[in-house]
C-alpha cells in the first residue's frame, strides 16, 4: 500500500503564488509600452522590431522598380538608391540594405516619403 502524506495547504497563498507567476511581468510591460508611446509622441527614430529579418523582393512584372521590402515595417530599398550607393541590385551586401531600410524608416517618420512611379521612373514626393 502506498504511503500517503497529508499536508495542510493554504489555498489563498497558493492562488497568490499562481497569479504572481502568471502576471509577474505586467508592470514592466506597461512601463515599456508607456516609454514607447512617449518616444513615438516625440517623433524620435522609428525602428523595425525584428531588425529587418524578413525581406521580400518586389519588382517586375508587378512593379516598375525593383526593391527589397521589409515585411514587418514596410521600409523599402529601391534599385535607384542601391545604385546611388555604388552597388548593383544583385550584388549588394545585407548591411547596406539594412542601412537603406533604416534611412527609409527615418524618412517615413519625418513624413518625407518618396515613391517611384510614372512611365519614365521619375520620383514623386508625397
Amino acid at each position: 500500500m502506498p504511503l500517503f502524506i497529508a499536508k495542510k495547504i493554504n489555498m489563498f497563498t497558493e492562488v497568490e503564488k499562481m497569479l504572481r507567476y502568471r502576471f509577474w511581468d505586467k508592470g514592466r510591460e506597461r512601463s515599456n509600452r508607456a516609454a514607447a508611446l512617449v518616444e513615438a509622441a516625440r517623433g524620435t527614430r522609428r525602428r523595425c522590431p525584428l531588425r529587418h529579418q524578413t525581406l521580400a523582393y518586389s519588382g517586375p512584372p508587378h512593379d516598375k522598380v525593383r526593391c527589397y521590402v521589409c515585411l514587418h515595417c514596410n521600409a523599402a530599398a529601391s534599385e535607384p538608391e542601391i545604385i546611388d550607393r555604388g552597388f548593383t541590385f544583385e550584388e549588394i551586401i545585407l548591411e547596406e540594405i539594412h542601412i537603406i531600410l533604416d534611412l527609409d524608416l527615418q524618412r517615413q517618420a519625418e513624413g518625407n516619403t518618396a515613391f517611384f512611379g510614372g512611365l519614365d521612373g521619375r520620383t514623386f514626393q508625397s
